[in-house]
């Protein structure tokens, strides 16, 4: 026979079981569960406020309980079993009353790791697991009514209980517990009541010039409470407590001690009618903290609401900012990015834009170096550069330190970050982490080591700490904070910093508000409040570059860090397949076009870049990296019009800077084209901009009757895929030995007929120069492909999927419900370890029919068929002749669905148990030991290239317009806290619609994917990011018609040549870019492979220059550190060390006086 009288839980997650609908407002009714009658999701609530709670008129609720009990279940001893979680800080007290019999009860929450998925993200919020004892006589036989009271610890000033600033949050910034199950049984009779006591980090003056400090008594289930007293002596203080008002259960003290050094013994003894209980302890003084209040509103373009409307709220929060820092000695403001500045100067001007300048000289308001809240592994090396150029820019034209950088709400970061921004100069970074469906068990581990030094690839290091969550001091303390609230929120948190290895003595509180949120009144009065009543913590308010210059002298004691978080919230971009692959394009080729606009100004008399149009470029890549999408409500209301807008803005910009980009690069090609010398006209021009030597296959549309020959007049043989059309037909054509950042003019000549195309039936096996290959006759699948050099299978045949196989999964939520509601809710929704696994489903393309067609290189396979969703599905697997590289191409049509959806390709190696490396911006990560604690391991973001090694193969593999992959198998929301890859598979994660806001609930259109891989006897980093990066950066084409040349003038070049000399080896790559500050030509040297290297560089205006030269080494925002030799080539050797990235400025001639670093600004060469 069962000991229990009752339970209140349910099949469903223990987040989920309860219902919402109760106590939503001030006027809210209070539940009346009827244990056997009641429904738990209907009839308990979910969150129990307290009365620190504003939302609910800040009163004391209650919840009552029914039941019927037999003699027998009445005899005796009870336990009330309470099991919940900390919802938003700080948590109510629970006062319970047993038919009239009252007792107290501490939550007493624990946090030992992230286990418990807190939501909201608090920092404090922990588990509650308590049992409290009934004594005997409170239950009684028949009914029985059992009342549950949230009470605050300390009450506070009724002066402070002013309106929330968000009440349309609730209780999102309450003071909130959440149930999860409650239950009664039948119990033997308690043991000796646990004390224990805690000296707290609160301190207060004594009346006579001293400081006392608080210490806290706890004592757990004392049986008796009636006439029961308690004596405290820590040191030589001592007191007597009488506990009146309750008849059994806990008993919390808040005693006054002289402030004292050093440990002391403590000694509590409890004096009850059951006799007298002494405890002693030995006790240490709490540390005397500076909390380091950081007003903060989040910046998100978009998510709350229109973006244009966003930026001026924004702007209208600088505006306010200033206002309160000239009325409010001390207060300070932090600007979540340099775009707010930007859109603020747009839209002032006058005294406001020079009031706001002046604040933020002063240092009264401080911005963060990065121009908005980028997703740093989606975002590629040029664009986290980019992100930095306007906050130097602010630095430069308005004499602004910014020596920081944040990422807000994002919750894992790219390990390049480190060397990324000590490169611009910038020596400190502050992680602002939401782990909302982004984090696992060991996400508070940063959390608790920071600040840290935390080193890149390169070696470099800035001063980092990486908070959790923002908006901390409502998530702590409640909105509105009052001092009663922060006097238990605060010690919450700071415990968390209390032990002995912990350095600093400061600790930010991380924000003020909340996304995109009017600052209205600031908080500006917390801090006197607070500091009126407390002598320690000291509250301040504080930037985030104040905070960091309070911990800098600590720098070099700090622990050093080092690894990748992974790419939490990345998945996001397979909500946009198509956008994304569109962004992949313009990251790729915003570079190449600076490089040949760039380089055709310097030999073409007066041309220069246009750079206000490539800066447009480079913002939009910009807004295409940050991190939001759409509409906060976009799952649930996906058909509305804040959801469609807004993602129709952001979509738009990124198509606008491939328009842009593309444009750019006709405009660029045509300066080109009519510096050279050619009477061939129609021709076509072949660019290589990229630092290395390579073949390129080009796509051409040409005259039904035209062919291409190359400049010496020999005739290239092309690869048509289809048919001509309207008289045009669509050829490849195999461009040899293009130098680096070389050209070729091609010729177009007609020719009296096309040569046929070569398309065959699809055989068994194939046999080519470097591969074996067995195919499916029927639908032209590639099965097998055995490498002869290698003696090796590349093709798993045990995952029976094919090469490049499209798979479609479905799972984890319907069209009507979207996995949001407690019966559809899985992991996939969020980690929480208490949620079920989706049930997936895997269907692979049905692909039915194929065919195969030689070409004058090699072999094009291709396999047409469908999945659900996906009415079209094209595959084509290229095979070469002179280099065993494979390319995939995937072609999709997609039909949009509200229904949980994945789709992947599949490239199935055959090795087991392999190390897997993704390159990062810079260098290489191995997820298995370079991912940082709480990292994501379940999904990968690919920048250029992917290896996957055993013992005696590697394979390398690119994805050049999908970033997601995953190893070894689907998604399966496993939210793991290790990485291992049990195969080489590796599937390009192409579209999901698993998040629930922010991105788009379902997508559609047409989407072409390019893939290639490469296997190598061992792992060759420098072979793998060429491999990717070649992908990536195809040639650039354009024409030479008769409308662009109606003369046959000689011209300054050749038919065939190169635009700039450079000398690197394989595992070096190099960029070439429009000079911004005063160069002509800025370089970006990168080494690519983790070994040292030296680069030769000629100056690209050398040939014919006719003023002094220059060169210097710069940070990466192109301020001048140091000049550079050239010898009399005019060539300047760069040595460069692992993973290293250096930026070099050109000059002379036409550009500008270089920029020279501003003193403060730190910055590396």
């Amino acid at each position: 026979m069962s000991d229990q009288l009752w339970e209140i839980g349910g099949p469903q997650p223990p987040n989920w079981r309860f219902s919402a609908d109760w106590f939503q407002d001030a006027a809210a009714a209070e539940p009346v569960f009827v244990v056997g009658a009641s429904d738990p999701a209907v009839d308990w609530p979910r969150l129990h406020p307290g009365p620190l709670n504003a939302a609910t008129g800040f009163r004391e609720l209650s919840a009552t309980i029914r039941f019927e009990a037999t003699r027998a279940e009445a005899d005796g001893w009870h336990v009330l079993e309470v099991e919940g979680k900390e919802g938003s800080g700080p948590c109510p007290d629970l006062e319970i009353d047993v038919n009239g019999r009252r007792g107290l009860l501490l939550p007493l929450a624990q946090r030992h790791d992230r286990q418990h998925a807190p939501w909201p993200p608090s920092p404090t919020a922990g588990v509650i697991d308590r049992a409290l004892w009934l004594p005997p006589g409170c239950v009684v036989e028949g009914d029985n009514r059992l009342v549950i009271t949230t009470v605050a610890a300390e009450r506070p000033d009724p002066a402070e209980l002013r309106r929330q600033q968000r009440p349309d949050l609730t209780s999102w910034f309450g003071s909130t517990l959440q149930w999860h199950r409650l239950a009664l049984r039948a119990a033997a009779a308690p043991a000796e009541p646990r004390v224990t006591v805690t000296m707290l980090p609160l301190y207060v003056r004594d009346g006579a010039g001293g400081v006392d400090e608080l210490a806290d008594v706890l004592i757990e289930n004392v049986p008796d409470l009636r006439d029961a007293s308690v004596d405290v002596r820590i040191g030589s203080n001592e007191s007597r407590h009488d506990v009146a008002g309750r008849e059994f259960g806990d008993v919390r003290l808040r005693c006054r001690v002289p402030e004292f050094t050093g440990p002391a013994q403590a000694a509590v003894t409890v004096r009850t009618h059951a006799g007298v209980h002494k405890v002693t302890t030995e006790v240490e003084p709490a540390r005397k903290w500076t909390v380091h209040l950081m007003p903060h509103v989040h910046l998100d373009i978009g998510y709350t609401d229109a973006q244009a409307k966003v930026i001026e709220l924004h702007s209208r929060n600088v505006d306010k900012a200033v206002g309160i820092v000239r009325d409010h000695a001390g207060y300070a403001f932090s600007i979540d990015g340099s775009f707010v500045v930007e859109q603020f100067l747009r839209s002032r001007g006058g005294q406001r834009a020079e009031d706001a300048m002046r604040a933020l000289r002063a240092g009264r308001l401080s911005v963060n170096a990065f121009w908005a809240l980028l997703l740093s592994g989606v975002a590629g090396l040029e664009d986290l550069y980019r992100a930095l150029y306007l906050s130097a820019r602010l630095r430069r034209e308005h004499g602004i330190a910014v020596d920081y950088a944040n990422l807000t709400d994002v919750p894992s970061y790219t390990s390049a970050l480190p060397s990324v921004l000590a490169a611009a100069g910038i020596d400190a970074f502050m992680g602002i982490s939401n782990h909302t469906r982004g984090g696992n068990a060991d996400s508070d581990t940063l959390h608790l080591l920071s600040p840290v030094r935390w080193s890149g690839p390169d070696g470099a290091d800035v001063l980092a700490f990486f908070a959790d969550c923002y908006s901390q001091l409502r998530f702590v303390c409640a909105d509105p904070p009052t001092v009663a609230g922060m006097a238990q929120g605060l010690p919450a948190l700071l415990r968390r910093y209390e032990r002995p290895d912990y350095l600093p003595s400061d600790l930010p509180l991380v924000g003020t508000h909340a996304d995109n949120e009017d600052l209205s009144h600031g908080y500006a009065d917390v801090v006197g409040r607070w500091n009126a009543h407390y002598e320690w913590p000291k509250l301040r308010f504080s930037t985030v570059a104040d905070y960091f210059d309070a911990v800098r002298p600590l720098r070099d004691r700090l622990p050093l860090v080092e690894g990748d978080g992974g790419s939490y919230w990345e998945d996001g971009v397979g909500t946009q397949a198509r956008a994304m692959a569109v962004l992949r394009r313009t990251q790729a080729l915003l570079p190449m076009v600076e490089a040949v606009a760039t380089l055709a100004a310097a030999g073409g008399d007066g041309l220069v870049p246009d750079l206000v149009a490539l800066d447009e470029a480079w913002e939009c890549v910009l807004v295409g990296s940050e991190h939001t999408w759409t509409s906060a409500h976009a799952t649930s209301r996906p058909h509305s019009h804040h959801s469609h807008d807004q993602l129709d803005w952001k979509v738009a910009r990124i198509g606008r800077g491939h328009r842009v980009a593309t444009d750019e690069m006709r405009r660029a090609l045509s300066q080109l084209a009519e510096q050279i010398t050619t009477d061939a006209v129609p021709s076509v021009l072949v660019v290589n901009a990229v630092s290395w030597a390579r073949d390129v296959i080009v796509d051409l549309e040409i005259e039904e009757d035209q062919e291409v020959v190359d400049d010496a007049g020999r005739v290239l043989e092309l690869d048509q895929p289809g048919d001509a059309v309207d008289g045009l037909r669509r050829v490849r054509v195999k461009v040899p030995e293009l130098l680096p950042f070389g050209y070729r003019l091609l010729p177009l000549r007609r020719v009296s007929g096309a040569a046929p195309r070569r398309v065959e039936d699809v055989p068994g096996t194939l046999d080519t120069p470097h591969y074996l290959v067995r195919l499916d006759p029927r639908s032209g699948a590639v099965t097998s492909l055995y490498h002869r050099a290698l003696g090796a299978e590349l093709l798993a045949e045990d995952k029976e999927w094919s090469l490049g196989q499209v798979l479609y999964v479905t799972g984890g939520g319907s069209a009507e419900r979207r996995g949001l509601d407690a019966d559809e809710i899985s992991s996939s929704y969020d980690y929480d370890p208490t949620l079920p696994l989706p049930d997936l489903t895997t269907r692979p393309a049905a692909m039915r029919t194929g065919a195969i067609r030689r070409t004058p290189w090699g072999w094009v396979i291709t396999s047409c068929g469908s999945a659900p969703t996906l009415p079209h599905v094209d595959v084509e697997v290229e095979l070469h002749d002179d280099t065993d590289r494979v390319d995939v191409r995937v072609s999709l049509d997609k039909e949009p669905t509200l229904a949980k959806e994945s789709v992947y390709v599949a490239f199935p190696f055959a090795l087991t148990e392999p190390t897997v490396h993704y390159d990062r911006q810079q260098g290489w990560v191995d997820p298995a030991t370079d991912h940082q604690a709480g990292a994501c391991n379940e999904w990968l973001t690919i920048q250029n290239a992917v290896t996957v090694s055993s013992d005696a193969l590697t394979v390398a593999w690119s994805s050049a317009d999908a970033p997601l992959f995953t190893c070894s198998g689907i998604v399966r929301a496993r939210w793991p806290r290790s990485f291992r890859a049990a195969d080489g598979t590796l599937l390009s994660w192409v579209m999901n619609n698993y998040w629930w806001t922010n991105t788009p609930a379902q997508q559609g259109g047409h989407v072409s994917l390019r893939y290639a891989f490469q296997p190598m006897e061992r792992y060759d980093a420098a072979a793998a990011g060429r491999l990717g990066r070649g992908l990536r950066a195809p040639a650039l084409v354009s024409d030479l018609l008769h409308t662009d040349r109606c003369d046959d003038e000689p011209r300054s070049l050749p038919m065939s040549g190169h635009l700039a000399e450079v000398d690197v080896p394989d595992n070096v790559v190099v960029s070439l870019l429009a000079g911004r500050t005063g160069a002509r030509v800025t370089a970006r040297v990168q080494e690519i492979a983790g070994r040292p290297a030296r680069v030769r560089l000629r100056h690209p205006a050398m040939a014919g220059a006719t003023a002094p030269l220059w060169a210097a080494a710069a940070t990466a925002t192109e301020d001048v550190l140091e000049p550079l030799s050239l010898d009399a080539d005019g060539v300047v050797d760069i040595d460069l060390h692992a993973h290293q990235v250096r930026t070099i400025c050109f000059g002379g001639e036409a550009s500008r006086t270089p920029h020279h670093v501003h003193p403060t600004s730190g910055g590396q060469s």
